[in-house]
């Protein structure tokens, strides 16, 4: 295996969502288009389970290729300090408007440990 993801459930005020989390790539593969790719297949696979918003503390410049985008700009925030622009955002269902992102503290589950 090069490279992996994972979507988590967490909440958004009381609002399930998910979390991209963890993502790692072996380091004999990083930057060949690996992590890319299983990330695009996460969030396809996100999509296609019905999710509409996933959640990533990570590099911001890295995840915005994917269309993710400072949570904060949709009154997300975690419940622990982290630079704004690190906690990004992506609503992946129901783009027409159909559907009210929720707003609030996002919650993990316990083993994130936070």
């Amino acid at each position: 295996m090069a490279a992996h993801a994972l979507i988590t459930r967490c909440l958004v005020g009381g609002a399930p969502a998910a979390a991209l989390a963890p993502v790692a790539v072996l380091p004999r593969h990083q930057r060949t288009g690996a992590g890319s790719a299983v990330v695009s297949a996460v969030l396809d696979a996100a999509r296609a389970r019905g999710e509409r918003l996933v959640l990533v503390l990570g590099h911001p410049e890295y995840y915005p290729r994917f269309g993710f985008t400072p949570a904060s700009g949709y009154g997300i925030r975690p419940g622990f300090e982290v630079p704004d622009e690190a906690m990004m955002a992506l609503v992946v269902g129901a783009a027409d408007g159909s559907w009210q992102v929720p707003q609030g503290t996002i919650t993990y589950p316990a083993a994130f440990g936070v």
